[in-house]
């Protein structure tokens, strides 16, 4: 029997319920390793004017991830700065906590794995947190570990059948929680040096990921076999004929088809599944291409249900950013890419969706560490003004929901 069959309601797929309550939640690490948080101050408005400290630990100032719960709180995965082991951190599930977030838990580091090239935190198969981590030494050995589900156990109980008096003894299933809450860490075969995870619409996590070469693979995990390392499918070399590949982003759309993006050079590609769930994809197609170098991008769901994606493109002061979103009726069916910004100097790039569908697009300049962010007034508009997160200069950035209301 598979643990499919065996504890079906946690294979529910990627379930999309509208929360009763959702603001944007950033957290940051600054530049002396100091991990910081602040949140909007009411659904889709702006933000405290304040940065607050979440622990007293000092972390690398490399990887920051964010993602939120089975049960709607917030997680973070960081890495401990003298340790080098990584940390899950997460919203205290108390009914009325203290603190907001409970107590740092260390997940380690694999055995003999000193130092990390990337991290990645998504929600799995069950809901619940996956960490993937691929070690910085050479050949980047791809490392996995995961919340374990609850246990099915048989418990005999008494109960009175309906129109008897006469209580009997039964034995029923009866879900409890794991023996250990998370899973050992185990070694995935394969090496990555980038980790680009993305949540299949059936809920499985596909991997994609970049080696030390800059080639890019990609691998689903296992239907039957989903909680083992062996149960991956394998890995697939995507290059596809092309070369120079610098970055990868993945999301899922409203139509629960995963789209794959690939910069390279002045260019930027797409490749889209083929059915829902499906483990192909289609082969490589030009999303566009412009007069300069890409430098980054990124891609969230926008308000259409379609996927909108943003780019900045050329290096330097005043630096514009394209924006290009899906138009409905087809996956082919994408806006020109057209100028929606310009940032200050080389920043990282992120798309938030709000509580209202409207997205917000966070720039963190590379040069200053300064985070500043845009609002959308509609698909195709976008506010005049960026507005700054605060004067307290961040290295890394990582964004989520926050869908659980906490007084802290």
């Amino acid at each position: 029997m598979s643990v499919e069959e065996a504890v079906p309601e946690y294979f529910e797929g990627n379930v999309q319920a509208s929360p009763s309550y959702f603001r944007i939640f950033v957290a940051g690490i600054s530049p002396d390793g100091e991990l910081e948080y602040k949140d909007q101050k009411s659904e889709n408005g702006p933000f405290y004017n304040y940065f607050t400290r979440l622990t007293q630990s000092k972390y690398t100032t490399d990887h920051l991830d964010a993602s939120v719960t089975q049960e709607g709180y917030v997680a973070l995965l960081a890495q401990d700065a003298q340790s080098n082991d990584l940390v899950y951190i997460h919203e205290s599930r108390l009914p009325d906590p203290p603190e907001r977030f409970a107590d740092a838990l260390v997940l380690g580091k694999p055995d003999g794995v000193t130092g990390f090239a990337d991290t990645a935190l998504i929600n799995g198969l069950t809901g619940r947190q996956n960490v993937f981590a691929t070690s910085s030494a050479a050949g980047n050995t791809l490392w996995w570990k995961f919340q374990n589900v609850n246990r099915i156990i048989e418990e005999t109980v008494t109960v009175v059948p309906p129109g008897t008096e006469t209580p009997i003894e039964i034995t029923v299933p009866v879900e409890v929680p794991p023996e250990k809450p998370w899973s050992e860490w185990q070694q995935i075969p394969g090496t990555l040096a980038t980790l680009s995870p993305v949540q299949n619409a059936d809920g499985r996590i596909i991997m994609f990921g970049m080696d030390s070469e800059a080639v890019p693979y990609m691998n689903f995990q296992s239907s039957d076999r989903p909680f083992v390392p062996e149960g991956w499918e394998g890995w697939q070399d995507i290059r596809g004929g092309l070369t120079g590949f610098e970055q990868l982003v993945g999301c899922v759309d409203g139509n629960a088809l995963v789209h794959l993006f690939a910069r390279i050079g002045s260019s930027i590609y797409m490749k889209v599944q083929k059915e829902v769930s499906s483990n192909t994809f289609s082969e490589w197609a030009l999303f566009a291409s412009f007069s300069a170098p890409v430098h980054t991008m990124t891609v969230a769901v926008s308000s259409n249900d379609g996927l909108y994606l943003a780019a900045q493109v050329g290096s330097g002061p005043n630096i514009p950013v394209y924006g290009s979103y899906q138009t409905g009726g087809s996956d082919d069916n994408w806006s020109a890419p057209r100028i929606i910004a310009h940032v200050m100097s080389d920043s990282t790039l992120i798309l938030q969706p709000n509580a209202d569908e409207t997205l917000s697009l966070f720039a963190l300049e590379s040069s200053s560490g300064n985070t500043f962010y845009l609002n959308q007034l509609s698909l195709d508009l976008w506010s005049a003004v960026w507005r700054s997160l605060g004067e307290n200069p961040l290295s890394v950035i990582a964004l989520t929901q926050d869908i659980t209301p906490n007084p802290h």
